[in-house]
């Protein structure tokens, strides 16, 4: 069944699929901080144990994020996503539960942040390829522009209301309200009607219908481009993130606290980047959209001031401007992409776009401790102005509306245009 309707709240099946990701992106972002404060607090361990943890949790998308699509694709999509948030579930709430018998470990702590991450992108994979199902061509900016609002605003709120948590709770309990997040979840889900799989697996196995995922992300000349240009972009924004940080304290001297705060309000300007997603797709086209969405992005990042107030203005117009982008280009690969491919599509996709920010924060520390961090600020927003040349000359910067994606079989021979 798919969208009609002008009002997507009113359509029952996208309604639901958007409740979902709501209320399991705020108890994800509960986790994100409860879970190294139970390491921190409940089991008094040191910073190697939190690097594991953090690790734990991110290794998943490098070990799982090729194959993903493929195995997605063998399986029913509702499945798929009921059985992640359930797993989700029962991992996090055994840590709560060894925490009060007097057996939690940091073994079990690493664990559980790894087989959660195995789900985690084995749902995303799927969730990303199930909008497309649901949601027309036409429609798809107006849903990722909501669903994108909605993660904006778990991100500013999960933290937060993890600190009030672990305060009253303490840490491992406060993860409860992550397993209540992704129960509720699987509820929502477990009621949308069944969302088929838009592929049969391949006579090839598993890795050769992953191969012929990244042949497309690959050989297609707009999802190449938008890939690339997320990928470049993250490469450095992760690394401009985190060395930010590190120019706020050491160098400006700005409270811990107020850093908080500054990077917190930043995500007001990526609600309204999606919310006028719409607006500057309808004047510019999609295309030019995009591009301007990623020059703004660093053109945001290289006027950043040395003053509270200008970091502030600076990190919330780069967050604006991610929106946008956002937004925009995620329905732009959805749509270009055969409905055959969209699980592959997806999971080779995140795997360059996410695999890249590990890599970039491992930069940005090299290249700050070789140029110090202000300089290296500079260098950061100047390879972000650069990944937006990949959709400048690309075919990206001509597509005025959302393309109709082709039907063609999963192992169809990808041209090399459009």
């Amino acid at each position: 069944m798919t969208v009609t309707s002008t009002a997507l709240w009113r359509h029952a099946t996208f309604r639901r699929l958007w409740l979902s990701d709501a209320v399991s992106t705020l108890g994800t972002h509960v986790t994100t901080v409860a879970l190294p404060l139970a390491a921190l607090t409940a089991l008094g361990a040191g910073t190697t144990g939190v690097a594991a943890l953090t690790a734990a949790t991110t290794l998943p998308y490098l070990l799982l994020g090729v194959p993903a699509g493929a195995l997605v694709d063998r399986l029913p999509r509702r499945a798929v996503l009921v059985g992640a948030d359930l797993a989700r579930a029962v991992l996090l709430a055994s840590v709560p539960f060894a925490w009060a018998a007097g057996l939690l470990t940091l073994a079990q702590l690493v664990a559980v942040a790894l087989l959660a991450g195995c789900a985690t992108v084995l749902f995303d994979v799927a969730y990303f390829a199930a909008v497309p199902a649901v949601v027309p061509a036409a429609r798809l900016a107006d849903a990722n522009a909501r669903l994108e609002a909605t993660r904006a605003v778990g991100q500013t709120a999960g933290p937060g209301l993890a600190g009030v948590l672990v305060g009253v709770l303490g840490a491992p309990l406060a993860l409860l309200v992550d397993v209540a997040s992704f129960v509720t979840s699987a509820l929502f889900l477990a009621g949308t009607p069944r969302l088929a799989r838009t592929a049969a697996p391949g006579a090839g196995g598993l890795w050769r219908d992953a191969a012929g995922g990244i042949r497309f992300v690959f050989r297609d000349p707009v999802v190449r481009a938008l890939t690339l240009c997320s990928g470049l972009t993250n490469l450095w924004h992760a690394g401009f993130l985190a060395m930010l940080l590190v120019h706020a304290v050491r160098e400006l001297r700005l409270p811990a606290a107020t850093v908080g705060l500054l990077v917190a309000a930043a995500n007001v300007g990526y609600l309204l980047g999606a919310a006028v997603a719409g607006r500057a797709r309808a004047r510019l086209g999609v295309g030019r959209a995009v591009t301007g969405a990623a020059v703004l992005q660093a053109g945001a990042a290289l006027v950043l001031w040395p003053h509270p107030a200008g970091i502030a203005l600076g990190l919330a117009v780069n967050a604006f401007a991610s929106g946008l982008y956002n937004v925009n280009a995620v329905s732009l690969r959805q749509a270009a992409t055969p409905p055959a491919l969209l699980s592959r599509m997806t999971a080779t996709s995140r795997f360059v776009i996410w695999g890249a920010m590990p890599l970039g924060a491992a930069l940005g520390g090299a290249l700050t401790g070789l140029l110090g961090a202000s300089a290296y600020l500079g260098v950061a927003a100047a390879g972000m102005a650069a990944a937006a040349l990949v959709t400048r000359c690309s075919p990206v910067w001509r597509t005025r509306d959302f393309p109709v994606p082709r039907a063609e079989p999963a192992d169809a021979a990808v041209p090399a245009g459009r």
